[in-house]
């Protein structure tokens, strides 16, 4: 019996982590867009708000992957680790575009780069789950 096996609302807390993490990047991408375009100013603020959410989602999210089969056994919680990292990275830049260009330059790409890790880590969550069969 795998780890996984034993632990199966572990699994499930870990999957629907993934799903809500992913749609939280999401909602940043929302916002970021509402207060580029002038549409809502009080949006930058939350865009700030939800960048710690998002901080919190990961971080939850690499304890459950943790939690579920630990360090050495499973690879995708190595990729929840870097998207930790780059969320990091992502709300330094955040800060610093506000007194320079280049940091928010950087800070766009790099949210797609972290909405596409976080859609993939969420699609690998599941086709993990399913690849290793019925639990008996």
């Amino acid at each position: 019996m795998t780890a996984s096996a034993s632990r199966p609302g572990l699994v499930n807390a870990f999957k629907v982590s993934c799903h809500v993490t992913t749609l939280f990047v999401i909602l940043q991408a929302v916002l970021a867009g509402l207060f580029i375009s002038g549409e809502e100013l009080d949006a930058k603020d939350q865009h700030e708000v939800m960048a710690d959410v998002i901080f919190l989602a990961v971080a939850v999210q690499l304890v459950l992957a943790f939690l579920v089969r630990g360090w050495g056994q499973f690879r995708l919680m190595y990729w929840v680790a870097a998207l930790l990292v780059l969320s990091v990275a992502q709300i330094g830049l955040g800060y610093a575009s506000e007194d320079n260009t280049f940091p928010e330059a950087v800070h766009i790409p790099l949210g797609v780069f972290i909405f596409g890790l976080a859609l993939v880590i969420s699609t690998l969550a599941v086709l993990e789950d399913r690849s290793r069969g019925p639990t008996a």
